[in-house]
């Protein structure tokens, strides 16, 4: 009895396919499609660094009144700590606000193109398409927040004491807890085609409960728990427990469950949100309109 035939196993080259076509996407959604564009616009590019810089100036000179024993200051303790806090916020809410903005840009940059029906009916799926279209922006505020801790570092007196096992994981959640919410945003430009009322309204809201700016015990009791209803309050606790006090994993897990709740909650709302909008507009044939 003959034995059966035996099939050669695919080549290297056919594994290593698919990771090629990740890395491929995502060169030219973050290089040819960003970098490039962006820094093809060089006043564009000034004004974005010189609105990365002022605010924390801004709020060091505010730092030093509200800290000034003569002013009646609601802020206890020494200018560095309140420094301290405002700078790190500062930093890492750029990661929210960019989440809720940049998907809606991109959105609405294709349509005005003519070139959204195209990109969304490629073989690329749609949540990949998303996902590709926020690594240049992830990119952009990943060097903000250099250029803030470092000024915070290098002119305002911040000093880090840095856990960074627990810093990674508070900031990867700090985006994904964030990331259903941006999604949604996303898909409302997609449908209402201008004007982005959802990512307006969760940017001010962060900002004002999100702990951004002030400690959110000082809001009044009665709106206090806002601030619980918000992740990115979580991902700023744990981010300055383990980049200022250098607090390990153990000492922020109860802000990363509460992250990682909202995102195994909020990231399938979004994309089921998104992929409802995508068949309505197909079926009403307003994909391509602007």
């Amino acid at each position: 009895m003959e034995a059966p035939p035996s099939f050669p196993s695919a080549p290297r080259s056919a594994r290593l396919d698919p990771v090629l076509d990740v890395l491929r996407k995502t060169y030219l959604f973050t290089f040819l499609r960003g970098w490039a564009v962006w820094f093809s616009y060089r006043a564009q590019v000034f004004l974005t660094i010189l609105g990365w810089v002022i605010p924390v100036f801004f709020y060091f000179v505010l730092a030093g009144y509200l800290t000034n024993p003569t002013s009646g200051t609601a802020f206890a303790g020494s200018p560095e700590s309140y420094v301290a806090f405002f700078v790190v916020g500062l930093a890492f809410q750029g990661f929210v606000t960019s989440l809720y903005g940049t998907l809606a840009q991109r959105i609405r940059s294709e349509q005005m193109m003519g070139t959204l029906e195209h990109l969304l009916l490629s073989p690329t799926s749609p949540g990949a398409v998303l996902a590709y279209s926020m690594v240049f922006g992830l990119m952009l505020n990943v060097l903000a927040m250099g250029v803030i801790l470092g000024i915070g570092v290098g002119f305002l007196g911040v000093h880090l004491a840095v856990s960074w096992a627990a810093l990674i994981v508070s900031g990867v959640l700090l985006v994904t807890s964030n990331l259903g919410m941006a999604i949604l945003a996303s898909s409302f430009i997609l449908w209402t085609k201008q004007g982005n009322p959802i990512a307006v309204f969760l940017t001010l809201y962060t900002e004002l409960f999100g702990g951004v700016f002030f400690p959110v015990s000082f809001l009044p009791r009665s709106v206090a728990w806002i601030s619980y209803l918000v992740p990115l309050n979580f991902g700023l606790s744990a981010v300055r427990a383990s980049l200022l006090s250098g607090v390990g994993l153990g000492g922020v897990a109860t802000d990363l469950i509460w992250m990682t709740v909202y995102t195994a909650i909020t990231i399938p709302l979004g994309l089921a949100f998104f992929r409802w909008t995508l068949r309505r507009v197909r079926v009403d044939g307003t994909l391509a309109t602007y």
